[in-house]
């Protein structure tokens, strides 16, 4: 999400590492901020299958697992046998291949339990080509509906650069606060370009 003038300038990559060692939310040791995919592949966990609670779903040409249907997404099967989300590659997994390639703004919401398991994926807005709504209420509803202890947000950037604006820092710190008050753990923000994505974790936002 990005105001009028332009977006930030784009961070080197390597350059910023992780400057909190959260619980649950390791640093990731000389890994920079900005990432490069290495390949077009997704390492979503394989144990069960992402599906809609509605009929139809597109399955990605990258990931079978993923479809490119993010509307609403949920992982059946017990707490034990949902994955855990615990870093920015984790997320990035689950919603890289439902971001890329879009022509418009797409805000995704990852939200987690107490252990960081997966509770699902969910869209919480779509907006234009340089700007989409985060708000605090929308997200948070959905969250504590889904009985989250912690979430992921992730935007993409249909110009390809994934360096956040003003604005996405700015959303991104009332987000924290927010959750500070409700007990449910903002984790970090992803913001996916073409086809780096950039962790506003690792750039000290949050």
């Amino acid at each position: 999400m990005s105001p009028p003038g332009g977006r930030a300038r784009p961070v080197q990559v390597g350059r910023v590492a992780d400057r909190r060692g959260r619980k649950g939310y390791p640093p990731p040791g000389v890994r920079g901020a900005v990432h490069r995919p290495a390949a077009a592949r997704c390492d979503a966990p394989s144990s069960g299958s992402l599906t809609r609670r509605s009929s139809a779903v597109t399955a990605s040409p990258a990931c079978p697992t993923c479809t490119t249907d993010p509307q609403r997404l949920f992982r059946p099967g017990p707490p034990a046998a949902r994955p855990q989300v615990n870093s920015p590659e984790d997320a990035a997994a689950l919603v890289v291949p439902l971001l890329e390639g879009r022509d418009r703004e797409h805000c995704l919401l990852v939200t987690l339990d107490a252990k960081h398991r997966l509770l699902g994926v969910d869209t919480v807005s779509v907006g234009s080509v340089d700007h989409t709504f985060m708000a605090p209420r929308e997200i948070f509803r959905d969250a504590l509906a889904a009985g989250a202890s912690a979430l992921f947000l992730a935007h993409n950037h249909p110009s390809g650069d994934p360096a956040p604006s003003l604005d996405d820092r700015q959303v991104t710190r009332r987000l924290a606060q927010a959750g500070v008050t409700l007990g449910v753990d903002l984790l970090d923000h992803l913001v996916v370009g073409d086809p780096d994505w950039v962790s506003l974790a690792r750039l000290g936002v949050l």
